[in-house]
């Protein structure tokens, strides 16, 4: 339960910087700052709740091949910008 509890609060807080970063203007920065966080609280979810730390092999690459396919897309998205 203390670690459920750590892994939300940890996701509060995160969803904290969202918010704020809202409200500041750091340029270019603030897209990557936002990827960045959502990227952290992708792996909070993913470790945690999907419990993908005490999965095999399958589940772990198939998590792995979503996370090398979305930093395609949010490269892309940045060249883009």
């Amino acid at each position: 339960m203390r670690k459920l509890t750590l892994a939300y609060l940890g996701l509060l807080a995160l969803l904290a910087q969202t918010v704020g970063s809202s409200f500041l203007t750091f340029g270019g920065l603030n897209s990557g700052l936002n990827l960045a966080t959502a990227a952290t609280k992708a792996i909070i979810i993913s470790i945690r709740f999907m419990q993908l730390a005490s999965q095999g092999f399958l589940p772990r690459l198939a998590a792995a091949a979503t996370g090398l396919w979305l930093a395609i897309l949010f490269g892309l998205t940045l060249i883009g910008q």
